[in-house]
């Protein structure tokens, strides 16, 4: 299916506060751009994705932060009407750094509701609830109360009183898209963590604030036969809006070519992406060029991307490898618009 989604969730790690999880360009786990988007992603009735991520300075650095996630969704045709559904969604991300043993998980509930209104368009609504995990090991980090005329102590007082080692919060979120799969465009805008978890180790009343994201897609060129198309993706991604984190956003556009090969329905796309972002004295900066590769046919897709960091060079390779796996399952529903390929 060419209603394909972009995820763009980052983690910045500030006096042991933790603000988002490290994932950031994905295709096939649209839950986790905007909750709305559950059960559109496939003509199939039941839709699993999964993604790993690894981040380094060097592709040899055993300090690389690695991060994982499933999501699965199933569909439900209401049973007096031709195309309006609904679809319940479960997922679990998770985020590890050696440095500190730092980690960031959330287990998630989706449930959406799509309103058909007519020519193949859909209007969804979308709701998700979790829990976020946040922890560390303090035995593998240093702290300033360690050090005695220069020299580092790890048997002395790390000097923080308050600091546990995890935290469990619930989060909750919401979106809403509008979407026609059969002519490839989308516009959609979510929202994560509305109520605004104590999210710290500290024991301080360090919340996060209310994320937004905005996204869509466009297809400006597609043969008849669906076989071959072109299609524009864009997000923008602001950490919290407002608060004091509000200066915080990244942004992402690029092109995806994709065509049918074979007579099986299977498909190869390539996309080409850039990265900007705002800085800590307000400067935007282009800062990441993602090249990314797509094999698979109706059921089974493969995606492989990699950022090529454009703002620091001092290292061989610096970036972050993301491979997706997804599968679908089951009949395929009425209740669905879908392009053939």
């Amino acid at each position: 299916m060419r209603h394909l989604y972009l995820f763009l969730p980052f983690i910045t790690l500030s006096r042991l506060v933790a603000q988002d999880f490290h994932f950031v360009n994905s295709f096939q786990l649209p839950q986790l751009i905007n909750p709305a988007a559950s059960g559109s992603v496939s003509v199939f009735r039941t839709h699993v994705g999964s993604l790993y991520r690894g981040q380094w300075e060097q592709t040899s650095s055993k300090d690389s932060y690695q991060g994982a996630a499933v999501l699965a969704d199933m569909r439900y045709c209401l049973p007096n009407s031709r195309k309006n559904f609904y679809a319940l969604g479960v997922g679990i991300q998770h985020d590890y750094s050696p440095l500190g043993g730092l980690y960031n998980s959330m287990a998630m509930l989706t449930a959406a509701y799509h309103q058909h209104l007519g020519k193949d368009n859909f209007i969804a609504a979308g709701v998700s609830t979790g829990l976020l995990g946040f922890g560390l090991q303090a035995g593998r980090l240093r702290f300033d109360a360690q050090y005695q005329q220069g020299n580092y102590d790890p048997g002395r007082s790390n000097g923080e009183e308050n600091l546990v080692s995890s935290i469990i919060r619930s989060s909750l979120g919401a979106g809403l898209l509008l979407y026609n799969n059969d002519r490839g465009w989308s516009i959609g805008l979510s929202w994560k963590h509305l109520n605004k978890p104590n999210y710290s180790l500290l024991g301080e009343d360090n919340r996060l604030g209310i994320g937004m994201i905005a996204h869509a897609t466009y297809t400006p060129w597609q043969t008849r036969s669906h076989s071959r198309l072109w299609q524009v993706r864009a997000l923008y991604r602001r950490q919290a809006v407002p608060g004091s984190n509000s200066l915080q956003w990244q942004a992402l556009a690029g092109n995806f070519f994709q065509l049918a090969i074979g007579d099986s329905g299977g498909r190869l796309g390539a996309g080409l992406y850039v990265w900007a972002g705002s800085t800590t004295d307000r400067r935007v900066v282009v800062n990441t060029l993602v090249p990314a590769l797509q094999l698979g046919n109706g059921r089974y897709t493969g995606t492989l991307s990699y950022d090529l960091d454009l703002a620091r060079t001092r290292t061989t390779l610096p970036g972050g490898l993301e491979l997706q796996l997804a599968a679908s399952f089951g009949g395929k529903d009425r209740c669905i618009v879908c392009a053939k390929f």
